[in-house]
C-alpha cells in the first residue's frame, strides 16, 4: 500500500497544496514550523478519522480562512485504488471514493498507518491502558469490525 497524492486546501498552514508521492520512501524535510507534521497529520486524519494533535477540528482550518478545510488522499493498494476526502467546516464530511460515509468506523482499514510521536513514550512509561488503546487502534485498521465489537463490549 502506498499514498499517491495528497491535496490540502485551507488545512493548517497550507492554502492550496498538491503533493505527489512515489511508491517507496518519501522524505519531508525543512526548517521548523514549515508544515512537515501537518502533512503527516493529514494522512492520519484520512486514516483514523481524527487528529493526533488537535482536540477540536476547527483548529485544523487555516488561520486565514475560517470557513472550511479540505484534505484529499489518493492511495493504491494491491487490490484497488482509493481516495478519501475529509471536509472540515460547519460539519465534518468524509467521502470514500466519492461516497459519503455514515459511520466513522467506515474509514478504518482504507489507509493503514502507524504513527510514533514523542508522546508515545507513554505507551511504555504509563500504565497498560495506553498500551491497550494503541493496540486497539492498530487492530482496528487491520480488522475494521473490531472497533465495533470492542465498543459493544
Amino acid at each position: 500500500m502506498y499514498i499517491e497524492e495528497i491535496k490540502l486546501k485551507n488545512f493548517r498552514n497550507y492554502n492550496n497544496q498538491e503533493i505527489k508521492l512515489k511508491n517507496g520512501i518519501n522524505l519531508f524535510f525543512g526548517n521548523n514550523a514549515q508544515g512537515k507534521t501537518n502533512i503527516i497529520e493529514s494522512i492520519f486524519l484520512c486514516s483514523m478519522g481524527k487528529s493526533f494533535r488537535a482536540r477540536k477540528e476547527k483548529e485544523l482550518i487555516n488561520f486565514n480562512n475560517k470557513e472550511e478545510a479540505n484534505i484529499e488522499v489518493s492511495y493504491h493498494k494491491k487490490d484497488r485504488d482509493g481516495k478519501i476526502k475529509y471536509i472540515i467546516g460547519e460539519n465534518k464530511n468524509i467521502f470514500i471514493n466519492n461516497v459519503q460515509i455514515k459511520k466513522m468506523s467506515e474509514i478504518l482499514g482504507n489507509i493503514n498507518i502507524v504513527l510514533f510521536s514523542p508522546e508515545d513514550i507513554n505507551i511504555i512509561k504509563d500504565g497498560p491502558s495506553n498500551r491497550r488503546k494503541f493496540l486497539n487502534m492498530m487492530i482496528s485498521q487491520l480488522r475494521p469490525k473490531y472497533i465495533y465489537t470492542y465498543n459493544l463490549y
